[in-house]
């Protein structure tokens, strides 16, 4: 199954305007985009109306890469249909707020973007609208880019996540979260309808995540509302901190810090994430740090590198388990040593040779890490220890 994350913190899905980032800011999102690349299958990243993602992007690292991204499938974007609301007043003519007349009415209104807000094409034309392009090269990106959008259907979400939190509410699911239940859910005031807007928001993403089976960059754990749905989200904060365990263990900076203090160019994102050993090292990772802590991925990862990885229950361990049984004991261990040894105990050509090593090797997660060790000493020009 692919590892498919969810990233809304490209701006918000819920503003309809740009924001304001600083040069910082610029960089510890990127920093989060490399990082995700390298651990997972494909990010999909939620647009509003604005989509400023795109716009981000395409500044950041330049048209030709995001369309390199998007034409491979590793970024998708999704447009984040659902809307929710909570009444605020009404402004009198001396400009207060009458609060009062919020008391009777629902605490959260749903709702969803425009059928012209839908229109992935014309989301496509705002995200490319601040960049002077010529038109044959809008035309072109948006081909590719039509391809990976995602619509969900807004309506359906938002309401099933405002029933969803008041029935919480009303159960008194929410204590713990700093919305007990003392009063009948339309007569919240307008602190406790914001905080129930919040945590609206994140019931509404937990819906999504659910529907489409992505993992979740966010720690949801606090989240008691839906953890039955939960239960079957993939936490990707843990594999991303797992990830970053082993890097320490091998005494290397984690991807964030590869990217923002080592100097690592955006670009091999693209080198690195094509290796093979980067493709098993994302399933592996995916498949051992959803569910377990750093102690747990740290011995699993040195289990692999040892070998104590029940290669030898698999049909390729019991293939060559079974040559020593034939008296090649010695070969197969000089065959262990390297390729030259198995070309002499077996009398092997190079790819008969390549073969064996294979078998008798495997990948395991380590190899990824050497790649990345091999490419932050090109960029850093010293040994990779400091």
């Amino acid at each position: 199954m692919k590892s498919r994350v969810f990233n809304n913190k490209i701006g918000s899905p819920y503003s309809f305007g740009y924001p304001r980032l600083t040069q910082e800011e610029n960089k510890l999102l990127l920093a989060s985009i490399f990082e995700q690349l390298l651990i997972f299958d494909s990010i999909t990243v939620t647009t509003s109306r604005v989509n400023f993602p795109l716009a981000f992007l395409i500044s950041q690292i330049g048209i030709n890469n995001v369309e390199r991204l998007v034409e491979s499938g590793y970024i998708k974007f999704m447009i984040w249909s659902p809307v929710l609301v909570h009444g605020t007043g009404r402004q009198r003519e001396d400009g207060t707020i009458d609060e009062s007349v919020i008391y009777g009415q629902p605490p959260i209104a749903a709702g969803s973007l425009s059928k012209e807000d839908l229109d992935p094409e014309k989301n496509i034309d705002i995200g490319l609208s601040p960049f002077n392009l010529h038109k044959d090269r809008k035309k072109i990106f948006k081909k590719k880019a039509l391809k990976n959008y995602l619509i969900p259907n807004g309506m359906d979400f938002s309401s099933d996540s405002a029933k969803i939190v008041i029935d919480a509410y009303k159960a008194n699911n929410l204590a713990e979260l700093g919305l007990p239940f003392e009063k009948e859910p339309d007569q919240l005031d307008l602190k406790d309808r914001e905080l129930m807007l919040q945590l609206s928001h994140k019931v509404l993403e937990t819906a999504v995540l659910s529907e489409y089976n992505f993992k979740s960059y966010e720690n949801y754990e606090h989240m008691k509302i839906c953890q039955k749905n939960l239960e079957n989200i993939g936490k990707a904060y843990n594999v991303a901190n797992n990830t970053s365990e082993i890097l320490k263990l091998e005494n290397l900076p984690n991807l964030k810090a590869l990217y923002l203090q080592e100097n690592m160019d955006f670009d091999s994102v693209f080198k690195l994430r094509h290796l093979s050993n980067a493709k098993y090292y994302r399933k592996w990772i995916n498949n051992i740090g959803e569910s377990s802590n750093a102690q747990e991925v740290t011995k699993e990862y040195l289990n692999e590198i040892k070998g104590n990885n029940k290669f030898f229950e698999s049909s390729e361990g019991k293939f060559v388990r079974n040559l020593g049984m034939f008296g090649i004991g010695t070969a197969l261990g000089a065959a262990i040593a390297g390729p030259a040894g198995a070309a002499a105990g077996f009398g092997l050509g190079l790819l008969d040779t390549y073969v064996l090593d294979n078998l008798l090797k495997g990948k395991n997660p380590s190899m990824f890490i050497e790649d990345l060790r091999t490419e932050k000493e090109k960029t850093t020009g010293n040994n990779g220890y400091k």
